[in-house]
């Protein structure tokens, strides 16, 4: 936000230098992020006449011309065309310098020679703007400095304002801040002006239907206005401001915003269609066409502002084509509306349609403000375009604004802010900031917060609020200090840091998210709603909710990674995550994802045959068996089961020791198919806590076995169905306690197999730890199992 000096000294005496004001400013929490030096630099700038004006013979985008500076005529060449013979323009001869710095020599471009530079309003450090030389007016004399001409130089102060700090987006929201910061008294004057005898219940009607997203909603009718250029000293402010002067009759509704923070939309009053105004909301597919000319599609999440015959704003964004301000208009209809920031911040984002409106509403706009922003635009339409206004103004109002009251414990602001602060002088901050104290005594007070001041809700505002009035730089320098606690019990760091160590040691690259996500994004995931945690004032439509899953952020960076060419990946994130209880609480938990896609299980020899959806399985699961195993998690089961990010098929719900613990399985090719993916992707999320709860549990020692162990292969065929937690928990029911292992080391599909069957090859290992086994002995443990295998599944023994 910019802020000229001259503008803020109308509402507070200050005589401190700009540097002094952005140090006061600095301090107490608002960046200041430059200091402009608008005007200066400018000595020897002069205007110069265009007396001759031919193309280039060398470039078809420049032109030669030659400038008359009052004291010779000169060659220039020049890239601007918005200029002829005998204009007059701000002119730099050879030798000036210009305010970047930039001195102007001789110069040949093109084959011409060019003895100095008309200047363009940007060059000169006065605006932004480059769409053409800066010209002047033909009644001034050729070699007249340009300072003569122009208001003197103004400092413009650049601030960074913190989201929540929406009553600083205004000149007086700064001079309030700085009258509390440097306790200099600061006055708003009262807008005063007279009402014809006309009443403007009798002009135009206005309802509020969408009441959730239009908290407040004025309007006022004035008649008989002149438009046409606004003064030089408003044009000059808005300018300073970085806002392009349009008309008299847009560009006091922008000077008010820029003044006091309250967005304003000027209607022309003759084209509000049954001279009705209604705040409803945008019908699905709804189309509107903006002030840019842009045909917009809506949302019914949408706010729209409508007449008898269809929308004429989009409310709080942007003004619609047709009922603008534009030639020949004379009456207006001037709306000053409060809007709700979510709703605001959600369309604004959606349309990718950004405005100065758009971006206080998102922040939040202080309700009293409608009037009296009005008001000080009604004075100035007045003052600046003649005309009336209709007596009274209508004001709908579905929800009042109050003010509330917070507590403060003196003692505990002494103990955050760590400084022996007077209660009487945490009082008078407090006052300075015009937060009322409405009682207090030795150990706290109440506090009544405006309702300018939407960011203090609780006492650690207030606290925040005391410390940094009474100077952060006053805070002592505390060196940091730990209380070393035999007895403490820090497992659970020391278990997340071995959690990391096992995933690292396996391959994995852990990745950081943040734990805010757009409901959007999460949609293509999750469709269950009413788990979600959606934060009451995000900073953007994209970090809206709190992360329910890791899987949707797991996905993203590995579709950044294909984006990237990077085309194996194996990552592993360790975070928190958020869901709606069924009791409308809040629950969280820790958990684990991790994600695989490419060549990401196989060596370097290996990488030339695409990985088939088994073989990612398998990684995926290995992942998830060597992680429990180092961690002496327990014995891990997985059952089938189903949920939308996974492919059909693929999706196991696993337990750990008995206990539900999370998902695997492939990402569904939907959602793969977002980033061009051509192969599966495998995705592992598991809560953190069951894996950990055995890590530092003694084992139970058992001897060193004496005798040789005897392994046995079997092969079954089986349908498709059957999974290998079927095969392995028939096996270890029927098997004796002799048997000590179970392996899978081959899944075999052919069609001498048959359609819809597997092969299915396990190694069994035999030991007996008070005897050597006979191979008579282990024959017969195999044929209990494969009676078993043939009864419990009707699997048929490959003998071969």
């Amino acid at each position: 936000m910019k802020v000229p000096l001259s503008w803020l000294k109308e509402f507070i005496a200050i005589d401190a230098s700009a540097s002094e004001i952005a140090d006061a400013l600095t301090r107490s929490g608002t960046e200041v992020e430059d200091i402009a030096h608008v005007g200066g630099g400018l000595g020897d700038i002069v205007v110069g006449e265009i007396v001759t004006v031919d193309s280039h013979p060398n470039a078809d985008r420049l032109r030669l011309c030659t400038v008359n500076d009052g004291t010779q005529t000169v060659n220039v060449v020049c890239g601007a065309s918005n200029f002829s013979a005998g204009d007059k323009a701000a002119f730099a001869p050879v030798g000036s310098v210009l305010p970047d710095g930039m001195k102007i020599k001789r110069a040949k471009i093109r084959g011409e020679v060019s003895l100095g530079m008309l200047c363009a309003e940007d060059e000169l450090g006065l605006s932004e703007g480059h769409e053409g030389i800066m010209l002047m007016s033909p009644d001034v004399a050729a070699g007249t400095p340009l300072t003569e001409l122009l208001p003197p130089e103004d400092t413009v102060l650049t601030l960074e304002i913190t989201w929540n700090r929406s009553d600083l987006l205004s000149i007086i929201g700064i001079a309030r801040e700085l009258s509390a910061v440097l306790e200099i008294p600061y006055q708003v004057p009262e807008p005063t002006f007279v009402e014809s005898d006309i009443d403007v219940a009798d002009m135009a009607q206005v309802t509020v239907q969408d009441d959730a997203a239009c908290s407040r909603y004025t309007a006022r009718v004035l008649q008989g206005l002149t438009d046409g250029d606004s003064p030089d000293w408003m044009q000059r402010r808005l300018t300073l401001c970085g806002i392009r002067p349009i008309s008299l009759l847009v560009d006091v509704t922008n000077y008010v915003l820029l003044e006091c923070g309250q967005p304003l939309h000027a209607f022309d009053y003759d084209k509000i269609a049954d001279t009705r105004i209604d705040v409803r909301c945008a019908t699905e597919g709804e189309r509107m066409s903006t002030l840019d000319g842009v045909e917009r599609s809506l949302t019914a999440s949408m706010t729209l502002i409508t007449d008898g015959s269809g929308p004429v704003a989009l409310a709080g964004v942007m003004g619609g084509a047709g009922s603008e301000v534009g030639e020949g208009t004379t009456n207006l209809l001037l709306e000053s509306a409060t809007f709700d920031p979510p709703s605001i911040r959600s369309t604004s984002s959606a349309l990718k349609l950004n405005s100065e409106s758009s971006h206080r509403f998102e922040r939040d706009v202080d309700q009293t403000l409608a009037d009296w922003g009005s008001r000080r635009a009604t004075m100035l339409f007045l003052q600046l375009a003649g005309g009336s206004v209709c007596k009274g103004m209508i004001d709908v109002r579905p929800r009042q604004a109050s003010p509330w009251d917070v507590a403060l414990r003196f003692d505990r602001a002494r103990k955050l802010i760590g400084m022996p602060i007077e209660n009487d002088v945490m009082i008078g901050i407090l006052q300075r900031l015009q937060l009322e104290v409405v009682s207090h005594d030795d150990s706290g007070c109440i506090v009544r917060v405006p309702t300018f001041r939407g960011d203090v809700t609780i006492e650690a505002d207030l606290i925040e609020e005391i410390a940094r009035i009474n100077g952060l730089d006053e805070l002592p320098d505390v060196l940091p200090s730990a209380v070393l606690s035999p007895h403490a019990d820090d497992h659970v760091v020391r278990a997340g840091m071995r959690l990391r160590e096992v995933l690292v040691g396996l391959g994995l690259t852990e990745i950081i998210n943040y734990s805010f996500l757009s409901d959007r994004f999460l949609d293509r995931f999750d469709t269950d709603d009413a788990r979600r945690l959606r934060l009451p004032n995000p900073v953007s439509g994209d970090f809206a909710t709190m992360r329910p899953s890791l899987i949707p952020q797991m996905v993203d960076t590995l579709g950044r990674n294909l984006s990237y060419q990077n085309d194996d990946a194996a990552l592993c994130e360790i975070g928190t995550v958020f869901h709606r209880l069924a009791d409308g609480g809040q629950g969280e938990a820790r958990n684990l994802c991790v994600g695989l896609m490419g060549q990401a299980g196989r060596s370097g020899h290996m990488n030339r045959a695409s990985v088939s959806p088994e073989e990612m399985m398998a990684w995926v699961r290995g992942v998830l068996e060597a992680t429990t195993s180092r961690l002496h998690a327990g014995a891990v089961v997985c059952e089938p089961c189903s949920a939308p990010e996974f492919e059909p098929g693929t999706c196991m719900a696993v337990q750990v020791s008995g206990r539900p613990c999370g998902r695997i399985g492939l990402l569904a090719k939907r959602i793969s198919d977002k980033w061009r993916a051509t192969g599966y992707w495998g995705i592992l999320e598991l809560e953190v806590e069951p894996l950990l709860s055995g890590l530092y549990q003694v084992p139970q020692a058992k001897p060193v076995p004496m005798y040789p162990a005897i392994r046995r292969d079997l092969a079954l065929v089986v349908a498709e169905t059957v999974t290998h937690e079927n095969v392995t928990q028939i096996i270890r029911s029927a098997a004796p306690p002799e048997l000590t292992n179970v392996d899978l080391f081959d899944i075999f599909r052919s069609s001498g197999v048959g359609d819809g069957r597997k092969s299915l090859a396990y190694s069994l290992t035999y030991r007996s730890s008070e005897r050597t086994l006979t191979d008579d002995e282990a024959s017969g443990f195999d044929s209990v199992i494969v009676a078993a295998l043939s009864e419990g599944l009707g699997a048929e023994i490959r003998e071969n």
